[in-house]
């Protein structure tokens, strides 16, 4: 696994559910420094992000990609930061990962579920970096143990949790939908 303590300085990229979990498991696992980057012209998933651990929030809408990379970079002595989390499904959030993390930094790509299309990269960055890049798109009844594991032995979050969600009842279900449509939720979900 990935060791994440209080010594480690993190990024996590996008704020759907998968990135809110990311801050919230990063937040309780106790790391030094938490940092979010956003990219929409939306200041409430800068309050989201905030809620659930992010000591800074970046946003790509009102900063341009070089100033964060530039401050990221500027992590541990000009190092980099040591873990980057990818949540957005943006490829271009790929490449940003990859110079923010410092030599040996991990780079935890869950987020590229779809094809979104193709970035340039510079691979010899991964070899002289030496980084540790790690997708996930699967997982097992073991994950999900360790998922509710963590839920149970990090009771601080269940709060914010439950505020990340919204409840519909089946007769609300165009407003669900609309709701959905704007980005008004995290993720919405009908369950009947």
């Amino acid at each position: 696994g990935v060791r994440v303590d209080q010594n480690t300085i993190a990024v996590v990229q996008g704020m759907g559910p998968v990135g809110c979990f990311a801050m919230l498991y990063l937040k309780a696992m106790g790391v030094k420094k938490l940092y979010s980057i956003v990219f929409e012209p939306d200041r409430a998933k800068e309050a989201l992000a905030k809620k659930v651990g992010a000591d800074e929030v970046f946003n790509l809408a009102y900063e341009s990609e070089a100033e964060i990379t530039a401050k990221l970079q500027a992590e541990n002595g000009g190092l980099g930061v040591d873990l980057c989390f990818e949540a957005s499904g943006a490829p271009v959030a790929v490449r940003q990962g990859m110079d923010i993390l410092r030599n040996r930094g991990v780079y935890l790509i869950p987020g590229q579920y779809s094809n979104s299309g193709g970035i340039e990269i510079q691979p010899q960055m991964i070899t002289f970096k030496a980084l540790h890049i790690i997708g996930s798109s699967q997982y097992s009844m073991c994950d999900v143990k360790k998922y509710l594991e963590f839920l149970c032995d990090h009771t601080e979050t269940h709060a914010v949790i439950r505020e990340l969600g919204t409840k519909y009842a089946v007769s609300d279900v165009n407003r669900a939908f609309a709701d959905a449509k704007a980005k008004k939720n995290v993720k919405t979900l009908l369950v009947m």
